[in-house]
């Protein structure tokens, strides 16, 4: 048996086959011809194959000293066989806003992410700059028909009418307070994103628009005003503390207002990847698990108005994403670097796949909620 056979054998029943190759030769697995192929370019690529770890792999990956040619879905598909060993990671992502403060860690936490430079703004829908699946009718759709779709749902959703404020809380690069500016909604969107900041102020005074954006924390932001609406679009992974977020909005919040949610899954409290802790969104970040969301709105003032399952939705958004970041490399390249290429690659690879996998595990939502009140802004 030869070296990487023994490595294959650890993963198990393959579904797909797939190729290794080293400098000395290539060897393939499975049967038929391969979906995709892991090239190992030096030792060090060799010996983070044989660990069988996921973030040692994907470090490998980043640093090049492994490629991944092909189907990178199908590739990154193979995470449910290797196992994520990094315990002290783990643990120390939610020791330490215990010993710190939440409030301290957030700005680094958010920043890690969201200030790169808007180069995921390369993958983004083009015209709304969304960063959150849109709602796709076919396959075909394009990133910007979903955006689309998928504000003139949330701004419906939320029953806004010309003259009528909204709060955006992680309002990313201003999408749908652009959108619903233009509708005569006066918008305040806050964020930790310097680089988020910068953008959706600049935009909003460009489209000549009226709107507020405010660099600004969640657990410290105090309004003067209650809104009609509050929108909070791929927020909740980084809130992940519910209660909290509920007591807080529920004094922003008019009697019959609304608010719009949507969000990542998962079928367990804490599971977040290794990879997404270190790299992508570390800290307190995790998928929301819909049994602790869901306890927590019954236990406050609110009720839910609608629940849509938008796991297709996701799968999509994550494939649209992979297939745009990967035409553009040359564009994400000129701004940023290989490894920024690489990193974000895998992570929309991993969102497609997550969204596809047939267990389950994970998927996603949209939701909104209403506050009830004796005196109801809306009929």
């Amino acid at each position: 048996m030869t070296e990487f056979e023994k490595i294959v054998a650890r993963l198990g029943a393959l579904t797909f086959p797939f190729r290794i190759s080293t400098p000395e030769g290539k060897q393939d697995f499975g049967e038929g011809a391969p979906v995709f192929e892991i090239v190992v370019r030096n030792e060090r690529g060799r010996r983070a194959l044989q660990a069988l770890n996921q973030l040692v792999l994907i470090e490998a990956y980043m640093r090049d000293d492994i490629d991944i040619e092909g189907d990178i879905v199908k590739a990154v598909s193979l995470e449910t066989q290797i196992s994520d060993r990094a315990t002290w990671l783990k643990i120390w992502r939610r020791l330490k806003p215990l010993l710190v403060g939440r409030e301290r860690c957030n700005p680094e936490w958010i920043a890690k992410h969201y200030d790169s430079g808007n180069v995921q703004l390369i993958a983004a829908d083009m015209i709304w700059n969304t960063y959150t699946p849109g709602i796709y009718e076919s396959k075909d759709d394009s990133l910007e028909a979903g955006a689309e779709r998928k504000l003139k749902f949330a701004y419906d959703s939320l029953r806004l009418r010309p003259g009528d404020s909204l709060l955006e809380i992680g309002c990313g690069w201003g999408g749908f307070m652009r959108f619903c500016a233009r509708k005569g909604v006066t918008p305040t969107g806050i964020t930790l994103s310097q680089d988020q900041f910068d953008f959706t102020r600049r935009q909003l005074v460009d489209d000549k628009l009226d709107g507020e954006v405010l660099y600004q924390d969640f657990f410290s932001f105090e309004p003067e005003r209650q809104f009609e609406a509050v929108n909070v679009m791929g927020v909740m992974e980084d809130i992940s503390d519910y209660r909290r977020f509920l007591r807080r909005v529920q004094n922003w919040v008019k009697p019959g207002g609304r608010i719009y949610f949507d969000f990542a899954t998962e079928s367990t409290p804490f599971s977040t990847a290794a990879f997404i802790t270190k790299y992508i969104w570390p800290g307190t970040f995790r998928k929301v698990y819909l049994p602790e969301f869901v306890k927590a709105v019954w236990e406050s003032p609110f009720e839910i108005a609608s629940l849509h399952n938008d796991r297709r939705n996701y799968w999509l958004w994550g494939e649209k994403l992979l297939e745009r970041w990967q035409e553009r490399r040359a564009d994400v390249l000129a701004l940023s670097s290989e490894e920024t290429w690489r990193m974000f690659r895998i992570l929309y690879a991993a969102t497609a796949h997550i969204m596809s996998h047939p267990s389950y595990d994970a998927s996603a939502m949209r939701v909104v909620l209403e506050l009830p009140g004796p005196n109801p802004i809306r009929a």
